[in-house]
């Protein structure tokens, strides 16, 4: 049965055409009239991203663990140069998510990666999330926390883009990047150690099964530590903070993602 998502509200509004005669019951003693609209069940989604993993990974893990359906579109730079000039992507940025109903009509297009996470576990059944607010919060302060975790790391990764100046040369970059890993990085990874140890299901949020923000720092935490940033060794984090290895360990260890990795092998 197709994962979905409904959302649904009550609507009041001012009757300010005046009075038409019409005393139908529909309306309260305030004048105000409500009227209750239900709007499609989502059931698919369509990425949109670089053939990377970057910020596209945690929304195709967190779709895939929660079986909603993914279309996964990986575009070159030179068709995401396109969609950009055609207007076709809100901030002119990738990933961008379209969601469709069970009858594949689009319900909502949806850039920004938090924003994607945050539907996928809606349709889902708030499985990776939490309809209780204060569940949710925790949720959120460490989805929002991976944006504070990675912002200097990845400002060190295009200077030119925040309004510093580029590289003049690769050791230039290289020690830059270490200096960022060594203070700003490592100062926020402790924070980070410190919530895993406080947690009591080795989930950062603390949530009985992984949640959107497990997906998003994973997914950030697997790349600084991969080797692929110039400056920043491979096993950097893990060398420094075992239980944030040990965390790592876990998510890799979940059978839904073990499958989607062993279905990209083949």
């Amino acid at each position: 049965q197709a994962l979905s998502l409904e959302l649904s509200w009550r609507r009041h509004y001012h009757d300010n055409d005046g009075d038409d005669g019409d005393d139908s019951d529909d309306s309260d003693d305030s004048g105000q009239r409500g009227e209750t609209h239900t709007m499609a069940k989502i059931a698919a989604c369509k990425l949109t991203y670089f053939p990377i993993k970057g910020k596209g990974e945690p929304i195709r893990l967190a779709a895939n663990y929660s079986g909603l359906p993914l279309e996964d579109v990986r575009v070159s730079r030179e068709e995401f140069q396109a969609m950009r000039e055609a207007k076709e992507i809100p901030f002119n940025q990738l990933p961008v998510a379209e969601f469709f109903d069970d009858e594949g009509r689009s319900v909502c297009k949806v850039a920004q990666t938090r924003a994607i996470l945050r539907t996928v576990a809606r349709a889902s059944g708030d499985r990776m999330y939490s309809s209780d607010l204060g569940q949710a919060a925790q949720v959120d302060q460490f989805l929002d926390f991976e944006e504070d975790l990675f912002a200097a790391m990845r400002s060190s990764i295009f200077p030119g883009r925040i309004g510093m100046d580029e590289y003049k040369d690769d050791a230039e970059k290289e020690a830059r990047r270490a200096h960022v890993a060594e203070t700003v990085f490592t100062t926020k990874l402790e924070l980070l150690d410190r919530a895993l140890s406080a947690s009591q299901t080795g989930w950062v949020a603390g949530t009985g099964e992984p949640s959107i923000a497990d997906f998003a720092l994973t997914a950030s935490l697997g790349w600084i530590d991969s080797g692929i940033v110039d400056g920043v060794p491979q096993g950097f984090v893990v060398s420094k903070f075992p239980r944030v290895g040990t965390y790592l360990e876990k998510f890799a260890a979940l059978e839904e993602n073990k499958a989607y990795y062993a279905s990209k092998e083949t």
